[in-house]
């Protein structure tokens, strides 16, 4: 065999061990190439390997450790953080009533039916309104009844949902109402210091019982500390994330009076100047903002427009993600424009947005965000009218800034709305239509 020849079959081998083909390529090369050799000379061969193989490691020089690292197939991928420790609280086993007095409250809970029905406040009915109450929250706090968390708390949500019966008159089915709402606030702080699955599903009745005074406690779990800075009264982030979403419910369906959707709205813009939060809470505060329906003036300065004055920090605020900063548009064309405020200085800002946010685009245009992003934009100017997605604010008032200031909006909309059709549709977005937006936002 000349030493070409061998040489090749070297550097093949060495190619197909490094691709996980070693066996398969060794075989045939000693069944093609080595035939007539005897054994010995096999032997010899694949020594010869190993010396190649050494040399052509010297000639590429030592390996660091990172090079081994890289090659290594049980690497961690580029920019892996290792899940955060779990928590304490998960795990905790804290049952508020014992057997004996279980027992007790569901023989009395069982009187809850025809109390709600006939709308019984006297003491008596306020006795089977409390048992029942305690009852339901207790059989939350069974570990054993863990898995049944979602049934036993829609369950509880149906039954103090559906007061009164035949008959009964407006006024009573509101004492009742009042009643079991007020008895829900007073008891369902003790399952706030619970393990984390009784803690959110005690947010959810919070959101879900439609009774506006429970938006107090939901901004108390929204504005706790972090449970990692504080183990005693902090609450995760996955407990704001759902008191967020019922704040959003209350503002939409329990009728909060103007002094209650002051007191929201001055709470989540307090929350939406932390920064280092996470993107999704953020997304999901600007969702209970521009549902507060408040014409924005701050209690201390009647003529601040303090709801549109955070939206518009938002979207001005280069270090946020681009989809708060997006989101934050979207509520700029829903929330009530006080007189204070400028059409022009929205428009404006939005155009800025969209103009900075269509570079990236066009920089990266495989972010899978960017579609939702765009959407955002696009719903600043329109009311949503597609067949899957319903916008709710047309049951109460138009939105979009073209309903509410179009001699102000059309010309912003017309040079965004080219370069948001392109993106929707999976392109870049078009370098003709970003001179456009950029001349737009120059002017």
């Amino acid at each position: 065999m000349s030493m070409n020849r061998f040489c090749t079959l070297s550097t093949r081998c060495q190619s197909d061990v490094r691709e996980g083909r070693a066996r398969n390529s060794l075989s045939m090369i000693l069944g093609r190439s080595l035939k007539p050799i005897r054994f010995s000379l096999a032997v010899l061969f694949s020594f010869a390997l190993l010396l190649v193989d050494v040399s052509a490691s010297a000639q590429q020089g030592s390996r660091t450790k990172a090079e081994d690292a890289k090659n290594d197939p049980d690497r961690l991928p580029p920019g892996y953080q290792a899940p955060p420790e779990r928590l304490s609280i998960m795990d905790l086993d804290q049952p508020i009533a014992d057997k004996e007095e279980m027992a007790r409250l569901k023989k009395e809970a069982s009187k809850f039916y025809k109390t709600k029905t006939d709308c019984d406040v006297s003491p008596a009915g306020q006795k089977v309104v409390e048992a029942t109450i305690r009852y339901r929250l207790a059989e939350m706090t069974l570990k054993e009844k863990q898995s049944e968390l979602p049934s036993i708390h829609k369950r509880f949500i149906d039954e103090i949902s559906n007061v009164g019966g035949p008959g009964r008159r407006p006024n009573e089915i509101a004492d009742m109402t009042q009643l079991i709402g007020k008895e829900v606030l007073k008891q369902i702080p003790e399952l706030l210091k619970n393990n984390f699955y009784v803690r959110l599903h005690a947010v959810y009745i919070l959101g879900e019982m439609d009774y506006a005074p429970g938006y107090s406690l939901l901004l108390q779990v929204l504005q706790a500390k972090d449970i990692r800075e504080d183990g005693n009264v902090g609450q995760p982030d996955a407990l704001k994330v759902a008191a967020a979403m019922g704040l959003v419910r209350i503002l939409r369906f329990a009728n909060p009076n103007a002094k209650e959707r002051t007191a929201i709205a001055n709470a989540v813009v307090f929350e939406l100047k932390k920064t280092t939060i996470y993107w999704w809470l953020q997304i999901r505060l600007i969702e209970a903002l521009r549902y507060c329906d408040i014409v924005g003036t701050d209690p201390g300065d009647n003529d601040r427009p303090f709801v549109v004055e955070t939206l518009l920090s938002l979207v001005k605020d280069s270090e946020r993600d681009w989809r708060v900063r997006t989101r934050a548009c979207y509520a700029l064309g829903r929330v009530p424009l006080p007189k204070s405020v400028k059409p022009d200085d929205v428009v404006n800002a939005i155009a800025k947005c969209a103009l900075e946010l269509s570079n990236a685009a066009a920089a990266n245009p495989s972010n899978p965000h960017w579609k939702y992003c765009f959407w955002n934009v696009y719903l600043a100017f329109h009311t949503s009218d597609t067949s899957k997605e319903k916008d709710l604010d047309v049951e109460k008032k138009p939105g979009g800034l073209l309903t509410r200031t179009k001699a102000v909006a059309q010309p912003a909309y017309q040079v965004i709305v080219p370069i948001v059709n392109d993106v929707l549709n999976g392109k870049a977005p078009d370098a003709g239509s970003l001179k456009n937006l950029n001349d737009f936002v120059k002017k």
